[in-house]
């Protein structure tokens, strides 16, 4: 089975295609630069395509982070996936944008039960998208929006003994911000989303729950949107 993976949740766009028979990434392709997601998504996509050896029919099924993040980002991963797959008539998967920066950790069981993942994506105003993890890619605590400050009490308070990682584009900004003794800091690149990662995960997820068909994929923002805003205080 192949998988095509594909995040643009976030600032880093990426695509890749896994091979799932030999645990594989057959090519993964990232862009993080200056051209918007809406241009570059699917040029990234044929290029990945075309590096893995292989063409969109070829795929089986189709990977996408479908939230927490960029509202803009989602929406454009999630219609592109969806567009890909209608025309193959393939089935979808949508996997957490904050269980694929997760994912970027894959071997962390080794290093003992006293590490902890959160991923931390940026919301403003001082807030993050974010989940917490343990060294087996499990959740502890599901997707969320919290403050900084409710990070940091949350942590101190109930996971002292542990040592945890921030990864995702708010995690420099956590690092920096939050007091907690046992925060570690990772290299840049594994706090940057990767479509690889995307696929381990989805493929995980596949087993556990199955996919679903291209019109049930659907984006998770956790919060509302502006247009969402805007038309409930139309209303009151």
């Amino acid at each position: 089975m192949l998988i095509l993976g594909v995040d643009s949740s976030a600032k880093t766009a990426s695509a890749a295609v896994f091979d799932c028979e030999n645990n594989k990434i057959l090519s993964e392709i990232n862009s993080s630069g200056n051209i918007s997601h809406s241009e570059n998504l699917l040029p990234m996509i044929d290029y990945a395509l075309k590096v893995a050896g292989v063409s969109v029919g070829d795929i089986n099924l189709f990977a996408a982070a479908c939230g927490p993040g960029s509202f803009t980002g989602i929406r454009i991963c999630a219609a592109t996936v969806k567009g890909l797959a209608f025309g193959g008539g393939c089935n979808c998967i949508a996997v957490s944008s904050l269980q694929v920066l997760a994912y970027n950790f894959d071997s962390l069981e080794n290093y003992g039960e006293d590490i902890l993942i959160l991923p931390v994506i940026d919301a403003r105003r001082r807030q993050v998208y974010n989940a917490v993890f343990d060294n087996k890619l499990d959740y502890i605590i599901a997707d969320r929006i919290i403050t900084l400050d409710e990070l940091e009490l949350e942590l101190n308070l109930n996971y002292a003994d542990k040592k945890i990682i921030f990864t995702g584009d708010a995690s420099g900004l956590s690092y920096e911000q939050i007091k907690f003794a046992g925060k570690l800091r990772v290299p840049g690149i594994l706090a940057r989303a990767s479509a690889g990662a995307l696929c381990a995960a989805a493929l995980c997820e596949y087993k556990k729950r199955g996919a679903v068909s291209a019109s049930m994929l659907a984006p998770s923002y956790l919060i509302k949107t502006q247009a969402e805003r805007e038309k409930y205080s139309e209303t009151v």
